[in-house]
């Protein structure tokens, strides 16, 4: 080959793959919200941040749950004022259960993940039912299915099992007895 008909190096190595602008857009939005909590309560609060197949997604400290969760329906830029979905998932490998609340802001126009943990052992996470009332029935199942006390709920007590069964279904480790 001769040098007039050689590639330049730079052409023959591979383009970077272009951005998803529906990636870069959610990026934009988990770093607005990050930023106002970390303002209002510092770094630590934020355990990750990242996305999640394009959904803003936080880990909050299991300590500052309930503030977080209220700060981000209370401030006006914010004004995650419905809450979506709330579950659990045990992920007894890590030795932890997941909190997922997503909730839903008018005035963002868009949706944040929010998520807490707590040892499997002596499962406990604050209560956001003084947040959104309607999270009660979430937090009951989610007790009564993977037992996580909510500390602070005003009537936690089991919701699809009778109230003398014995464990939590949901959870990886459990055992039907007889």
């Amino acid at each position: 080959m001769s040098e007039e008909t050689k590639k330049p190096a730079a052409a023959t190595e591979e383009a970077p793959a272009p951005v998803d602008p529906r990636v870069e857009q959610a990026n934009a939005f988990l770093e607005g919200v990050r930023s106002k909590i970390v303002a209002a309560f510092g770094d630590a609060v934020i355990e990750e941040a990242g996305l999640a197949k394009h959904q803003p997604t936080l880990v909050i400290q299991n300590d500052k749950w309930a503030e977080v969760v209220d700060y981000v329906k209370q401030e006006p830029s914010l004004a995650f004022v419905y809450p979506e979905a709330m579950a659990g998932t045990d992920y007894m490998e890590k030795g932890y259960i997941e909190v997922y609340l997503l909730v839903h802001s008018f005035v963002r126009a868009g949706d944040l993940a929010l998520k807490v943990r707590t040892p499997r052992d002596e499962a406990k996470v604050p209560s956001v039912t003084s947040t959104f009332p309607g999270t009660n029935w979430e937090e009951r199942e989610i007790y009564d299915l993977l037992g996580v006390t909510f500390v602070g709920h005003p009537d936690l007590k089991r919701i699809m099992n009778t109230d003398d069964w014995n464990g939590h279904p949901l959870r990886k480790d459990y055992v039907v007895q007889d």
